[in-house]
């Protein structure tokens, strides 16, 4: 288990106490105080000097990807586990992780994410359809939602595995897991689905903000652009249609959802990418996602900042009344610019009766 520590005086404690608590006793935690100028070392090194489950390694401020990997060299047991020092680890998560893959013989195991704040808990909803239920010795090349599931954490990975391929992460980057875990979906034999959570993902409600509350920094879209670009280099031809359609459904949705809440910097940069990407991608790589989504990207390729920025306000206003209307014997959705003459933007956007299934559709590509 490699803890990557940084500045996390308010959360470090709570975060060791669940990974102390954990159910499946035989633990190594490699602490990695990556230049804490809190109290966050003072912390680790008290855990450690009482439970000889956990080890202190330090050095200067390096960054997680970095730090992580300072802990994997440290490292010596058979299993590769990663957690973030403000999140928690229900108590039972190795023991499941674990118990799945010495059952199955698999390259590494995965479990769902839950978020939590000091009020609630809740399952990621970006996550959904990847852990609806429990799936053993599966693939991504079968079960394509695997190329949502983009984060180290939720992760119990076979040594021998990581170490044959040689993953590193990059460093002095944010959304470093990218390069790392889509490359490792494809090159794994099999893995094992595991529908219960096993990670605890903590929204941060005050102080810094966590990297996902940060979408709409300049540099948060640029590291996530050049992680996108270092997973698709790594990924065989056939992969890439797939992963390029996964990428305009998640990563850069992730962006464009929050569109109107960056400044005119951001919103120029983030047109600039996506067009850019969208150019390489294909004229049709969001043919299959949802109509508002469709609606979304259209405006986006069209550069119609104002139009884009009435949809957004739009979708968080009124499309939990899920508005349709029907023209011609078929059903569209009931959206901003539907039947507008000037901007002649083709009905066929606002489709809500398609009857193409993306799943199958991921399935077919990845073949």
């Amino acid at each position: 288990m490699i803890v990557p520590v940084y500045n996390v005086e308010a959360y470090l404690a709570e975060c060791l106490d669940s990974l102390l608590a954990q159910t499946a006793r035989d633990l190594e935690v490699v602490l990695v105080d990556d230049g804490s100028t809190d109290g966050s070392a003072g912390i680790a090194e008290d855990y450690a000097a009482r439970d000889g489950r956990l080890r202190l390694v330090r050095q200067d401020n390096h960054g997680l990807g970095h730090a992580r990997n300072t802990g994997i060299a440290a490292a010596s047991g058979e299993y590769l586990a990663f957690a973030d020092s403000d999140d928690r680890v229900p108590p039972d998560a190795y023991a499941l992780l674990l118990r799945s893959l010495e059952r199955t013989g698999s390259d590494f195991a995965t479990g769902n994410i839950h978020r939590f704040t000091r009020d609630r808990t809740w399952p990621a909803p970006f996550l959904r359809k990847t852990f609806l239920r429990t799936r053993r010795r599966t693939h991504v090349s079968r079960f394509p939602w695997l190329l949502v599931d983009r984060m180290a954490q939720n992760k119990l990975w076979r040594r021998s595995f990581w170490d044959a391929h040689g993953f590193r992460f990059p460093e002095g980057v944010v959304h470093e897991d990218i390069p790392v875990v889509i490359p490792a979906q494809f090159l794994a034999h099999a893995v094992d689905v595991l529908r219960r959570p096993v990670y605890l993902y903590r929204e941060r409600e005050g102080g810094e903000r966590s990297i996902t509350q940060r979408r709409t920094e300049l540099r948060t879209l640029r590291d996530r652009l050049a992680a996108i670009e270092s997973a698709r280099a790594q990924l065989p031809e056939p992969a890439r249609r797939a992963y390029d359609e996964s990428v305009v459904a998640e990563d850069l949705r992730y962006h464009l959802d929050v569109f109107d809440a960056g400044d005119a910097e951001y919103r120029a940069a983030f047109l600039d990418s996506a067009n850019a990407f969208l150019e390489r991608a294909g004229d049709d790589v969001e043919a299959r996602l949802p109509a508002i989504q469709r609606l979304k990207w259209h405006l986006v390729r069209r550069r119609l900042e104002p139009e884009l920025l009435e949809v957004l306000r739009f979708q968080r206003s009124g499309l939990r009344r899920n508005p349709k209307v029907r023209i011609g014997g078929r059903v569209y959705g009931d959206y901003p610019f539907l039947g507008d003459a000037r901007l002649a933007i083709p009905r066929s956007v606002y489709r809500l009766d398609t009857t193409r299934r993306r799943l199958s559709h991921l399935r077919t590509l990845l073949r």
